[in-house]
């Protein structure tokens, strides 16, 4: 399980780099003529597919730390914060995914993107901070 939270943790902060990356080139870059619009169209498909697995692994993980806090009694202090990370990350995502499905049809929201491509990267990010904290803890305590 170390191993799996680390290695989540490294593709949350890969893709929360990426995303940065491309929305500051895309955002204030110059928009490049020799890149046909088939061309630009596959690298956003394929960024929307990377970027829809780190919302998964997002969520899944976030819920899983909200569970293992309620388990505990009394509440974990870390209990209202792990809700309040996990409730933030789905409202991000349910934009992302409406926003990812309209774009099939070609009828997505561009400030919408711009809402997911901002705060998508902040999630990822301290996600990626929480599991590897929390893999390197759980080292420790089984050494």
């Amino acid at each position: 399980m170390r191993y799996l939270k680390l290695a989540a943790s490294v593709y949350l902060a890969v893709m929360a780099g990426w995303v940065i990356v491309h929305f500051f080139g895309h955002t204030f870059g110059e928009d490049h003529p020799e890149e046909s619009v088939t061309e630009a169209d596959e690298r956003l498909a394929t960024l929307d597919a990377f970027m829809a697995l780190a919302f998964l692994v997002t969520s899944i993980t976030a819920y899983q730390a909200v569970r293992q806090a309620a388990k505990q009694s009394p509440p974990a202090p870390g209990w209202f914060g792990s809700n309040l990370f996990f409730y933030f990350t789905v409202l991000v995502a349910i934009p992302f995914f409406a926003n990812w499905f309209a774009s099939m049809g070609h009828t997505d929201d561009g400030l919408l993107w711009i809402y997911v491509e901002t705060l998508g990267p902040v999630t990822w990010g301290i996600q990626a901070v929480r599991l590897w904290r929390s893999a390197r803890t759980a080292e420790r305590v089984s050494a």
